[in-house]
């Protein structure tokens, strides 16, 4: 059962994650709790869900930063982010540096 979940949990995600941020949508989806879907993804892949989640925003982050001339609010709105200073704030936290930052130590 388990592996089943993180697999679909992982498809979910994918096909979402600009969408939903929030593991509850996502347990909804799977039919299972909230702290089921967190426990399983855990004991899985050594990371909680919401990190996961949170993981996927960044990387596509980072992506659309090397990738496109697109603003950080852009960006932001691009992934699900409707307030662009909460992105700004979200990714700050996540990688300890501003999209800003982030695109110019990669064009150095």
């Amino acid at each position: 059962v388990g592996k089943t979940i993180v697999k679909n949990f992982k498809t979910i995600v994918e096909k979402n994650y600009t969408s939903s941020h929030q593991v509850k949508h996502y347990a909804e989806s799977l039919n299972v709790t909230p702290n089921y879907l967190n426990e399983v993804i855990k004991s899985s892949i050594n990371v909680s869900a919401k990190d996961f989640i949170q993981n996927r925003l960044i990387l596509e982050a980072k992506r659309m930063a090397l990738f496109t001339d697109k603003s950080g609010k852009e960006i932001g709105f691009d992934l699900g982010f409707e307030d662009p200073s909460h992105f700004s704030k979200f990714f700050k936290i996540n990688t300890g540096q501003s999209l800003q930052d982030f695109k110019e130590s990669i064009s150095r």
